[in-house]
Order: C-alpha cells, then structure tokens, then sequence
C-alpha cells in the first residue's frame, strides 16, 4: 500500500514539474520576443508583463507611463509586454509623427476591444476602427468647427452664470469645497444643454439624473478599475468572460434620453444648432457611403481612402454611442482641467492674480462681458490652460494599433498587424529636455519663444493627426470660460484638506486626483 502511494505520489509530482516547466518555458518564449529583434525592452512580470503594478492597482497610470518612458532615455523605442502580448513604446518625437501622421494608414484603430452587443455604447467613435470610423468621424467634424462651437457659446454663458451665483454664498463664508465636484456639475450643465439641447440643472440640484449618470460612469472602485485594466491587457480573456464595463441603468438612460429628443424635435419640428441636431440629420439621411468626399479640415488620409463602397447604418444605438463618448469626453476632461488649474492657481498665487488682472483688463474692453471674442484675446489665459494640460494631461498615454505591417523607419524592426504602439503622453510633459524644470507649473512654457523652441509632438494633451481629439475646441472654451468667470468673481487658496502633494487615483484610467481637490473660495477684493 505504501508503494503504490509513493509511485502515486510520484507520478504527480513529475506531472506538476512538467507542467510548471512548460508554463515556465512558455512565459519565457513569449517574453523573448523583443530579444529577438534587437530590441532593448524592459524586464517583464510573469503573466502581468510591464503593468503588475497597474493591474494590482499599486500605481496609476500616469506613473506607471513616466516609469517606462524613463527606463531607456537614450533609446528611440522600448519593448513592452502588456500581459503577454509585445507592444511598443515609441520615444522619438520624429516616429511619434510617423505614427500619429505620416503614416497613420498604418495606425488607424486604437486597438480598444469591444462588442456592442454587451455594451451598447460601446460604438463610438473612440472604439470605431476602419471605415466604419473613417465615415462617422467625416460626418461629425462639421459639428466642432469654430463657426459652430461659437454659436453654442452662448448656451454655456448660461451655465456659467449658474455656477457663479451657486458659489456666492460659499465665497461670502469662505467655504471650502471639493473642486473637482463643483466644476464636474458645471460641465454636465454645459454638455447637457450642448449637446442635448436639456436643462441637466446639475449645478442647483444634486439629485440631476445627467449628473448621477456622469458619477456611475467615473465613479472609482478597485474592481473597476482592475476589469478596465483586464480589457486593456487581456482582451481574449474578456471575450470569453464578458464583463459590462458601464452599469446597465446608464446605458438605458443614454438609449432612452437620446431617442426621446430626437423623437420630439422631429414631431416638432424644432431645429438647433447643437450635437444632437447634427445626429438627426444622420439618422434622416439614412446610410452614408464611404466613397463620399472627404472634407479637407478632417485631415484624414487620403492615401488609404479606398474607392470600395462602405456603408454606414445609423441605427439608434450607434447614434446614442455618439451622444454617450460627447457627453462623457466633455463632462470628464473640461472639469479634471478646471479643478486641476484651480489647485495650480491656489498654490501659485501671483499666477492667480497675473491672471486676474489679464481678465479684468480685458473685460473692460468688452463692456464688463465673457464674449467669446475677449476669451480668445486672452494670451495669458491660453497659457496658463496649455500648463494645466502638460501636467495633467487627460490620459497619460495615447494608443494606436498596427493596421498593416510596419517597418519603423531607419530600421529593420517589422511590428506586425494588431501590435499596440504606446505614445507616453505624460512622459514627453515631463521630460526636462522640452520642458526644464517640468515639476513647477509655468505658463511661459508656452510663451512664443518657448513654444518656437520646441518641437510640436512634444505637447499632446489633445492628441495629432487625423485621430486627435474631435472635442478639443469645445472642451478648451468651456474650460477658459469657467476660468473667466470663477476668477473675475473668487479668490481661491489651499486649506486643511488641500491634498499636497496630490497623490493620482491608480483605480481610474484617467488622470483624477484619489481624495478630490478641496480649496478654500473668498470673495475677490474688489
């Protein structure tokens, strides 16, 4: 009896050992992939590859990025694993161009994963890749001209007037307040009255359903945020064990409230220039072909706009996916930008007021009015939201994905279709070389001198090319405005719970502050 248990026993262990062994050497084969090519490439973790701290949520993802893009200052490129897939960090300001511009035929998807049939929203046009992108991005780019966004400036002087009687009586007693919150409910007002053509009333009720929905999408959890990095780095996995990434009652409600507007303009007939009438028209005419004529402001590439014939069906969740990533886009960066400034300002006083006088100044050339053409006559404003940007860019890294085979120029390193090519966003912003000193918040880095010293691909809060940010005109108006009129009215200084050094939330794919930006607000001094 004993025998048979030690042969038994035996029998196991060796199975165990080669099971361990051929895992091991697996791992290895993998792992060895950059080796292969020549590529100098950081050390990955068994099976996490260069994102364990990511993945255990020990690091957001902006220090995660700054980490890879310190580790080989001297190299153009660096290879990465992201589980176990090979991905690479590109360094060189010259191939970030080649990627972003040059030669965007070859990088035109971002490499997201995702099914519209468990996520209805899914289908917008960050996700979209082809033509499919290629046709919608064509038809709403008309919507974020300069002519158009100016026509809605308006409505978000309407909002800003709220925001400023909502924070009155707290500047009278010099409250302190959770900045982040205050300039989120702001946004939605904007976006909400922009894009929807409704009154979210964000600012005066905090039950607003547009508010409570914006709260479910960014609200941070450990398991959130371990699913959203999951789907980044194992899309297999997540095929197999799908996981709805939004809550189902945010889903109905952006299916529900963009079928209900559209429903009543049409019956209606009530016509406005804003997003959601752009999105009727689509829908009225039905399909859109993709050998129509490409406007020459969407910069696409030409060289890969085939004469194949590509339909486009605007069915209602297609169209509330657009509503959903506008909304969501707006609400989220415009207010991390505004509560990020806020904290700047309020740690950096004579920026404050060298601000102030700027706005101050300059209403007095426009009768004592926010119009849109004294925002736009404010250097110092501009700079002082471009510095905001570098530090706190709205996502630390930017992604394309390989969409036919690549040679990176000047070598004989071939990325194969559906790599991942990671352009580290927060790295370039605080690499000292294009921005000396980058840890102070200095608006003259973007003076004239300065940015004339300073190659463009350096600076991508927004991204480049033809798959940059479509919202960026919209989203910096609405942030200059706010700023205009928060500092023409408040003062803002930090407080007991003003977070110093701020640590950054590693449960949250954007950049967000872990514990909110509290200042204090006082009255300005007259």
């Amino acid at each position: 009896m004993g025998l048979v248990f030690a042969a038994s026993f035996l029998e196991w262990l060796s199975i165990f050992i080669i099971v361990c062994t051929s895992i091991w050497y697996y791992f290895k084969l993998k792992y060895s992939f950059w080796k292969t090519k020549g590529v100098r490439f950081i050390t990955p973790a068994i099976p996490f590859g260069n994102i364990k701290d990511m993945i255990l949520l020990r690091k957001s993802t902006t220090e995660m990025t700054k980490e890879l893009y310190d580790a080989f200052p001297e190299e153009r490129f660096v290879g990465l694993f992201e589980g176990m897939k090979p991905m690479i960090l590109i360094r060189d300001l010259e191939l970030i161009k080649h990627v972003m511009v040059k030669d965007f035929s070859y990088f035109q998807d971002r490499g997201l994963v995702s099914s519209e049939e468990i996520e209805p929203l899914s289908a917008h046009l960050f996700n979209l890749t082809g033509k499919r992108w290629r046709s919608l991005r064509t038809r709403l780019t008309p919507t974020f001209t300069s002519g158009k966004i100016k026509m809605m400036y308006h409505l978000m002087t309407e909002c800003a007037h709220q925001l400023k009687e909502y924070l009155e009586r707290s500047a009278q007693n010099g409250e302190m307040l959770e900045m982040k919150e205050v300039m989120a409910k702001f946004t939605t007002d904007v976006i909400g009255l922009c894009a929807f053509g409704l009154q979210s009333n964000a600012i005066n009720n905090s039950d607003s359903e547009f508010h409570r929905m914006a709260r479910q999408v960014f609200c941070s959890s450990p398991l959130k945020g371990v699913v959203a990095v999951l789907q980044i780095a194992f899309p297999s996995l997540m095929k197999i064990f799908p996981i709805k990434h939004l809550p189902a009652v945010v889903s109905k409600f952006f299916l529900r409230t963009v079928k209900e507007v559209m429903e009543y303009r049409e019956k209606n007939n009530v016509s406005r220039n804003d997003f959601m009438q752009l999105l009727i028209e689509l829908k009225n005419k039905g399909r859109v072909h993709d050998d129509e004529p490409v406007k020459s402001e969407d910069k696409l590439d030409r060289t890969s706009h085939k004469e194949s014939e590509t339909n486009v069906e605007f069915t209602d969740n297609l169209l509330a996916s657009q509503a959903f990533i506008f909304f969501v886009a707006g609400f989220e960066t415009s207010s991390t930008a505004l509560s990020f400034c806020l904290y700047e300002l309020a740690l950096n006083p004579e920026v404050q007021e060298r601000l102030r006088d700027e706005i101050d100044s300059t209403l007095e050339k426009y009768e004592g009015k926010i119009t849109y053409d004294a925002i736009q006559s404010m250097s110092y404003l501009d700079k002082v939201v471009a510095e905001t940007l570098r530090k706190y860019p709205p996502l630390p890294s930017l992604f394309r994905a390989v969409t036919k085979p690549y040679v990176i120029p000047g070598t004989s390193v071939r990325l194969h279709v559906g790599m991942k090519v990671m352009i580290p966003v927060c790295g370039l912003h605080y690499d000292p070389q294009y921005f000396p000193e980058p840890e102070i918040f200095n608006p003259e880095n973007f003076s004239d001198d300065s940015r004339a010293r300073r190659p463009h691909n350096a600076y991508l809060p927004f991204g480049d090319g033809p798959r940059n940010c479509i919202g960026m005109r919209f989203g910096l108006l609405q942030a200059k405005l706010g700023l205009c009129v928060l500092l023409s009215n408040f003062k803002f200084s930090v407080c007991d719970k003003t977070q110093l050094p701020i640590k950054l939330d590693p449960k949250i794919m954007v950049m967000a502050s872990e514990s909110g930006i509290w200042l204090r607000i006082n009255k300005r001094d007259m």
